[in-house]
């Protein structure tokens, strides 16, 4: 069990966890035909180019998951496909990441454009997008995965794991992507975590009470984040 903040017992947050899985047991059951769509999803997972897209979407989402939106417009993505970049020089490769970002109604654009081009050499280094695709699949577990995502610039704990999420992989079915979403629900429950690891347990503990994994338990809090804290209150 998840050491209490200081503030809360243990015993506070245990109603709390069953809280939250109580109305994560509802939600599921409201909403299984969205959570079966976002499930089907997994054959995103077989495009030679799976990587370097879920680079760019991690990019477009962070900050604001809306910016995906602009970013994924065919006059914005095409320009940051890992081929086009590949035509340019460093110093363009920068820039025409930025404009994109810009364009695209992105958030923090130019230093995701830096972020970019850090992600792309990487992937060059690694022989390119479908070398590095296989590669990151080839990694034992859940764990290697992750390490092995760290290596791109810009991507930390939430979008190690969401990656895998959005493709509804094996390794990460009991997996939550902590974002300012799930934060404003832990402060809104009153909770505070040390530790990205210890965080993520509370709602995993709470999916398992529930009956759900955690990755049902991640989407039915960022689809209807505003459902839960109705129904916490």
């Amino acid at each position: 069990m998840n050491e209490a903040p200081p503030e809360v017992s243990h015993r506070e947050v245990k109603t709390l966890r069953s809280n939250v899985a109580n109305v994560g047991t509802a939600l599921a059951v409201e909403h299984k035909a969205k959570l079966d769509e976002l499930k089907a999803r997994k054959c995103d997972i077989q495009r030679p180019d799976f990587l370097w897209h879920a680079l760019l979407q991690s990019f477009g989402t962070m900050g604001r998951a809306a910016g995906w939106a602009g970013l994924s417009k065919p006059e914005n993505y095409n320009r940051i496909r890992f081929d086009a970049l590949e035509t340019l020089s460093a110093s363009e490769r920068l820039s025409a990441a930025e404009r994109a970002f810009r364009d695209g109604k992105v958030r923090m654009p130019a230093k995701k454009a830096h972020y970019l081009v850090g992600c792309f050499e990487v992937v060059q280094n690694l022989g390119g997008p479908k070398v590095a695709r296989n590669r990151l699949l080839q990694q034992p577990g859940r764990e290697s995965k992750i390490e092995f995502l760290k290596q791109f610039p810009g991507i930390g704990n939430k979008y190690t794991r969401n990656i895998f999420m959005d493709v509804y992989h094996p390794d990460f079915r009991d997996s939550i992507a902590i974002d300012a979403r799930i934060n404003s629900l832990s402060k809104f429950l009153g909770l505070r975590f040390r530790h990205y690891a210890q965080h993520e347990q509370f709602y995993l503990d709470a999916a398992h009470e529930a009956g759900l994994n955690g990755w049902e338990l991640d989407r039915l809090m960022f689809l209807y984040l505003d459902e839960f804290r109705a129904r916490l209150k």
